[in-house]
């Protein structure tokens, strides 16, 4: 009973490093999985449903999070901050000017664009 407890702890480390994000890959990378746009359901599924929209991962404190913003220079342009699991974190409304994540976040997160998407042309 004790070998097969191991063996299957094994595979699920093995399965995790499998789909892990690899740092010799160039492939984007957010929450620990790569290709984001692709291999996040909520993600995609919010993609799917947009035009012009740029992806930025977002580092605070050791955590991970996933910024969707409409591409530059949109007149009331905003943004969303996810957690990893796809609920809002805080978000940015372009139309009124509101913003409802904190003064630390904003100053200190790390923010590096991961993918951009323009289907408007």
């Amino acid at each position: 009973m004790k070998n097969i407890i191991k063996i299957l702890f094994l595979c699920g480390i093995i399965v995790f490093i499998a789909f892990s994000c690899d740092d010799e890959n160039n492939d984007p990378c957010a929450c620990g999985i790569e290709n984001p746009q692709e291999n996040i359901e909520w993600l995609k599924y919010i993609l799917d449903r947009s035009f012009c929209t740029e992806v930025y991962l977002y580092t605070y404190k050791g955590q991970e999070f996933i910024g969707i913003h409409d591409c530059p220079g949109t007149y009331d342009g905003g943004w969303v901050i996810y957690n990893c699991d796809g609920t809002i974190h805080c978000q940015f409304v372009g139309l009124n000017a509101s913003c409802d994540c904190s003064a630390d976040f904003l100053e200190n997160a790390q923010k590096t664009l991961i993918y951009k998407q323009d289907n408007l042309n």
